[in-house]
């Protein structure tokens, strides 16, 4: 059966069905919560249409929200100049909103965290930075992009993982001025630290990941003043009170990373969860170049939001009849 067919097959969402994943939502633990308010966030890229995927994290994030009383999110992450996609952000909005699991928070309808796009806090990121640097926790790389892409080769060349070597970790005040007068460019990196401990993933369990020893040290500001994904998300998850994460395991990896930045400024770090990868028939990850997966091609086709949130739901919610479509008439079956 394809994709479209399953969704063909998914009629209609029903109330008992939005109850069942809202009851599975409420397994992950809200203890060492320091708000009193559920906040969580979808936090896309306006680099494309919506797709399957990101449709489930949004779902997932809103029903968690809705479950308990708290606020869901929309953040647009547009620090990715070079890659937008022109009025991609407005229509993700849209989609969320004609999908019924619109945000309490936007770009469009603003709030008290905003603004919500991250291309209009640069002047945040840029006064965080300046934490960062003044107790140590990171510092000005000077590396050229040519030296970056020499190491690179050589570790390709040696049939290892590319990553920085921490040059300039080490560079002395008088070097740094040195090259300031010089009007080099320079980024601004993280100093990673070993971990010893796992986190609590509330979907996985304990991980433990020592990312200082698969990794060099990730840049955070760029040289065109721009974040990164990682510096970005960690201090706007925190002006913004979000007290959930919840996004594709692929993310899961950086996690002690962002751990590591909310060690570095001091700041409680929120409860991070990772959902599952949805999958085709032959194991590998859905793609988003899969196009007739698209949020706005299926509108498109005539397909209801209903129809498409019980897909999204049944493959996403570990029913164990996968089958079977829920009416809105007490749960029952077509």
């Amino acid at each position: 059966m394809t994709w479209l067919s399953h969704i063909r097959h998914a009629s209609k969402i029903t109330h008992s069905r939005w109850q069942a994943v809202s009851t599975q939502l409420r397994k992950f633990s809200l203890s060492n919560q320091i708000h009193s308010e559920v906040r969580v966030r979808f936090a896309p890229s306006p680099t494309g249409h919506l797709h399957l995927g990101g449709l489930r994290t949004a779902l997932y994030n809103f029903l968690f929200a809705k479950s308990n009383n708290g606020k869901f999110i929309l953040r647009i992450e547009d620090t990715d100049q070079a890659r937008l996609v022109p009025q991609a952000a407005r229509k993700l909005e849209d989609i969320l909103n004609w999908s019924n699991i619109p945000p309490d928070e936007s770009p469009l309808l603003s709030g008290p965290r905003g603004p919500y796009v991250q291309s209009e806090r640069i002047e945040l990121y840029q006064k965080h930075i300046q934490t960062l640097l003044e107790n140590g926790s990171a510092y000005k790389c000077f590396c050229t992009d040519t030296r970056l892409d020499l190491l690179r080769k050589d570790a390709l060349r040696r049939r290892e993982t590319p990553k920085y070597d921490n040059r300039c970790r080490s560079l002395s005040f008088a070097k740094i001025e040195e090259f300031e007068k010089q009007g080099r460019a320079h980024c601004i990196r993280f100093k990673l630290e070993d971990i010893t401990e796992p986190f609590n993933d509330l979907v996985y369990g304990p991980i433990l990941y020592n990312v200082a020893q698969q990794e060099g040290d990730p840049v955070l500001l760029k040289s065109d003043g721009f974040p990164t994904y990682h510096f970005a998300n960690v201090v706007d998850d925190h002006l913004m009170e979000v007290t959930h994460v919840l996004r594709g395991v692929e993310w899961q990896i950086s996690t002690p990373k962002h751990l590591l930045l909310y060690k570095a400024f001091g700041w409680e770090p929120p409860q991070f969860g990772h959902l599952p990868l949805i999958k085709n028939r032959d194991g590998t990850k859905l793609s988003k170049r899969q196009g007739d997966l698209h949020i706005e091609r299926l509108r498109a086709q005539g397909y209801s939001p209903e129809a498409i949130i019980n897909f999204v739901t049944d493959i996403g919610g570990g029913f164990e009849d996968r089958d079977q479509c829920m009416t809105d008439d007490c749960g029952g079956t077509d």
